[in-house]
């Protein structure tokens, strides 16, 4: 495994050595997925272009009654410990709070865990619920991309050879917002989704009425994605437990889930179902504000 290092000190200069370098360069964040294809010779590199002494894409910065912007270096141990998305973004938090261990968290970063494009990829589901918005920046200025467009396949995104992903924006959402992301994996840490649920639940009225449904979805596609057959269901109704059951089982008709080493197909749309079932109450819950979220 040999390569070039690259160690750009500022944004222009990164962006000037990837207009140079193009699809030869890979960019490296935290590391914890790039170095590990690269040993596995599942990539390859002719240079690496280490974004550490980049500073400035290392933050989170809040607007009230806007939302909150991350920076592309942000780690999952950051964001999982920020009080503000705790409070305002709480999937968000927890999807961050599982990836790997301490020490991932402590070194990935959620731009890296969406640029390495994983169909497992424990950030996108909670990203998918909030409509977040991607800048890419290249020496030619900036461009806005949505989250649902992103994503083109395993490994595979809009990300143009001289582009690199600068910052991520979520929008606020008004209103009783609840939400969840539950993990499915083989143990409790180091793990790979088997399956991945975010589901997001608002009330603007009634404790009993949902305004709006959402229900995103990893390691159970090509890309991450949205159940909107089964958002669809609960939209504008009130709340009945046949209608949580039959979320579950729609949502599993919209995957498309394979048998690989660490699940099979049947077993994965079996868990979409259980997780999906209990992501949804746990959103109603805290969207009602209920201290105690019985799964």
């Amino acid at each position: 495994m040999k390569f070039e290092l690259l160690q750009p000190r500022s944004l222009q200069e990164a962006l000037e050595m990837k207009k140079n370098y193009g699809d030869k360069a890979r960019v490296l964040a935290g590391g914890t997925d790039l170095l590990v294809l690269l040993k596995d010779q599942k990539l390859t590199a002719e240079a690496v272009m280490s974004l550490a002494g980049v500073r400035d894409l290392n933050f989170i910065r809040y607007e009230d009654g806007r939302g909150a912007t991350l920076g592309a270096l942000a780690t999952h141990g950051g964001v999982a410990a920020s009080p503000i998305i705790q409070q305002k973004f709480p999937d968000l938090a927890e999807a961050c709070s599982q990836v790997g261990a301490v020490q991932i968290q402590n070194l990935g970063t959620v731009g890296g865990n969406l640029c390495n494009a994983s169909p497992a990829a424990d950030v996108a589901p909670p990203f998918l619920l909030m409509d977040a918005v991607l800048t890419l920046a290249s020496t030619r200025g900036e461009r806005r991309v949505s989250i649902h467009d992103f994503f083109q396949g395993p490994r595979r995104t809009v990300l143009q050879a001289d582009e690199i992903l600068k910052e991520i924006f979520v929008p606020e959402v008004p209103g009783r917002r609840g939400a969840t992301y539950l993990k499915l994996g083989r143990r409790k840490a180091m793990e790979i989704a088997i399956v991945g649920i975010g589901v997001a639940i608002h009330l603007n009225g009634s404790d009993q009425v949902v305004s709006e449904c959402r229900i995103a979805m990893g390691s159970v596609a090509p890309t991450p994605v949205r159940a909107r057959r089964g958002e669809e269901i609960l939209r504008n109704q009130e709340v009945r437990d046949e209608l949580i059951e039959e979320v579950a089982v729609v949502a599993a008709e919209e995957a498309s889930p394979i048998s690989d080493v660490r699940a099979s197909r049947e077993y994965r749309l079996d868990m979409i179902r259980v997780l999906c079932r209990r992501a949804a109450r746990v959103a109603l819950a805290r969207a009602r504000g209920n201290k105690e979220e019985g799964l």
